[in-house]
């Protein structure tokens, strides 16, 4: 099974969505909060460019947020790249 990263921020109603439809594939991922562990963020800096969240990463190929995510679900993306 591949690797999921996903990046997450507390109230974040798009990170809400990203780890439903995971958890509604089936798919383990790890979850970094960056309000609760800080150091995160610079890692995520160190990753993307990306500013907003979630970032999610697959195999450690940025994917982008949701939205993107989404896309990949609804071309059947998804569940072939996993």
């Amino acid at each position: 099974m591949a690797k999921i990263e996903i990046y997450t921020r507390p109230g974040c109603g798009y990170c809400t969505h990203a780890k439903r439809l995971l958890n509604n594939k089936g798919l383990d991922y790890v979850e970094y909060d960056v309000y609760e562990n800080p150091k995160y963020i610079k890692q995520l800096q160190t990753r993307t460019t990306g500013r907003t969240y979630p970032q999610i990463f697959i195999e450690d190929i940025s994917v982008g947020g949701f939205t993107e995510l989404l896309e990949n679900e609804t071309f059947g993306l998804l569940a072939s790249n996993l």
